[in-house]
């Protein structure tokens, strides 16, 4: 059953999810208090739903938008925009990964690893609340007919109780076949009873019932060879808008490139290590840096070729990573040993920050792109947590030190919390979500938030 219910900063998808990805929202007229957050099911082998959900800033209240019907499996997700031409739909252009597509259901044994770029139509909320009160409408009126079917059932019993009072006489056998008859009535009532206590339970929930809506495939990213189990997609939007998209998979990364309405491929690489994820350096157009085991790679993705490298020391595999978008050169990476590092790209002998911040294995890591003070992470232990990292001035990272604080940890979750992530559109909202399908929306104190601005 959905249960995508307004329930304060809560949304619950009705599978188990791994996807979830904020939305870039270039919409006509959009109020300023609303954020929007992409979230996918996971189930394998199967059919799958992608749910676009708003939060409202100044209710505090998560609710759905939009529920996408997905044939096939998806192992990455990530949306590239939503938008709105005038006086035309709204529309939201989104990136997937994984097995099990269109495509691969039309092919006899054999399983391909795709990537694909759908659009999918939003409907506005005067289209739904239109539906949901003509749905409601026909729900009350079956049920008040059945209501007057039930009083005079009523009146009938009553006046048959009248008639057994002053016929006393009757002999047994017509007692026992009246008492027979009583206990058919009985029956009948109780069940008409009970199927008009689950019509009423529909109208409780008959706002959170959706039509599910068709994405259009509109583009395969297709490389120079087979991916062999996409890693990450990875997009350069750290302006408005993307220009370039990474494919990484284990054994290599493909690299397309925007132009006008088009989207061509550029160039792949097939590298000796097993990687596992990647990022963009969002001062550095052309570089990408990807992770394998317990060491980053830097590419230039122009040139084809390798520019640094570094060994860690994480006692565990490296589990996400990412660049500090006002501060060039820094960044952090996450393992499964529960540590962070950070990191000074003109001294990658050490890191200069390291400490220990989850008791089970890091998922994600995200730096505030508005206050790179600001630091979002999630973890296998059912928690998510907001730091707050204060670098030196003159940004001598490794002379100066660096000041390290938790602000909050947030126990909303009842299972591993497999990604954090930072609204578009406001530097104090994000989301996380867990196995189990919890999204949870959350803002930063406002202690903390005074403290940043003032």
């Amino acid at each position: 059953m959905y249960s995508n219910k307004c329930s304060k900063n809560t949304y619950y998808l009705p599978f188990k999810s791994k996807c979830l990805s904020n939305v870039n929202s270039s919409l006509l007229n959009e109020a300023y208090n609303l954020h929007y957050f992409l979230l996918s099911s996971n189930n394998p082998f199967s059919d799958n739903e992608i749910h676009l959900i708003e939060y409202n800033d100044q209710d505090f209240c998560v609710k759905n938008v939009q529920i996408f019907d997905y044939k096939g499996e998806i192992e990455q997700m990530i949306c590239l925009d939503m938008y709105q031409k005038k006086e035309k739909k709204k529309k939201i252009l989104l990136c997937t990964s994984g097995y099990c597509t269109y495509d691969s259901y039309s092919s006899a044994n054999e399983m391909e690893n795709l990537c694909s770029l759908w659009l999918g139509d939003i409907d506005t909320i005067e289209e739904k609340e239109e539906e949901n009160y003509t749905k409601i409408k026909d729900i009350v009126k079956e049920e008040e007919g059945n209501i007057e079917e039930m009083e005079i059932k009523d009146n009938l019993k009553g006046e048959q109780n009248d008639i057994e009072k002053s016929n006393e006489i009757l002999n047994d056998e017509t007692n026992q076949y009246k008492k027979k008859c009583n206990e058919d009535n009985e029956k009948k009532e109780n069940e008409l009873k009970t199927n008009i206590i689950k019509k009423n339970r529909n109208i409780k929930n008959i706002l959170s019932k959706q039509k599910k809506v068709p994405l259009k495939k509109v583009h395969e990213l297709k490389s120079d060879r087979k991916y062999i189990s996409i890693k990450k997609i990875a997009i350069d939007d750290y302006e408005e808008e993307f220009s370039k998209i990474a494919i990484i998979d284990k054994c290599s990364y493909s690299i397309f490139k925007k132009n006008n309405k088009d989207i061509h491929f550029i160039q792949s690489k097939n590298v000796s290590m097993q990687l596992t994820s990647g990022i963009f350096d969002p001062h550095h157009q052309n570089i990408l840096t990807v992770i394998s085991d317990i060491n980053i790679y830097g590419y230039d993705i122009k040139s084809n070729k390798q520019i640094f490298s570094a060994y860690t020391n994480h006692k565990a595999k490296l589990s996400a990573i990412d660049f500090n978008s006002n501060i060039p050169n820094v960044i952090i990476t996450a393992s499964s040993d529960g540590y962070i590092k950070l990191w000074d790209l003109r001294f990658l002998k050490d890191s200069f920050l390291t400490i220990n911040i989850h008791s089970h294995w890091i998922t994600s890591v995200n730096f505030n792109n508005f206050h790179d003070e600001l630091l979002l992470t999630t973890s296998t232990d059912n928690t998510v947590k907001l730091h707050k990292i204060e670098f030196p001035n003159n940004l001598n990272l490794q002379n100066k030190e660096t000041n390290y604080n938790l602000i909050k940890t947030y126990k909303d979750h009842e299972e591993s919390v497999h990604q954090g992530i930072w609204s578009k559109t406001d530097a104090w909202i994000f989301a996380s979500l867990s196995y189990d399908g919890k999204c949870v929306v959350n803002s930063v104190p406002l202690e903390q938030k005074y403290k940043i601005l003032l």
